[in-house]
């Protein structure tokens, strides 16, 4: 069952972020994940102030765990925490 990662940044540093984006991309789509959704200025409905939000899909939530548990994605993890103050949440996908 596909599995979502739904990512909201505030962030500090847009290099930074925009130099771990062309890292964390290919591991990934390593994992099989594919962007999905990627907003810079989504629209605010209901009590939910967002600034920069991504939704990435995985074939199931063993992928999302296998890329955060990784030796490959610690470092920018840290990089990514260092430039933005992040939200990050896996879903289950609907049956």
């Amino acid at each position: 069952m596909s599995a979502y990662l739904v990512v909201d940044l505030t962030i500090h540093d847009m290099g930074s972020i925009e130099d771990y984006r062309s890292k964390a991309l290919p591991l990934v789509a390593k994992e099989g994940g594919r962007l999905i959704a990627f907003d810079g200025a989504p629209v605010q409905l209901e009590n939910w102030e967002a600034t920069n939000m991504l939704i990435i899909e995985f074939p199931d939530m063993t992928a999302i765990q296998r890329l955060f548990a990784s030796c490959e994605y610690a470092p920018l993890a840290l990089q990514r925490q260092a430039a933005a103050g992040s939200r990050i949440v896996a879903l289950r996908g609907a049956a």
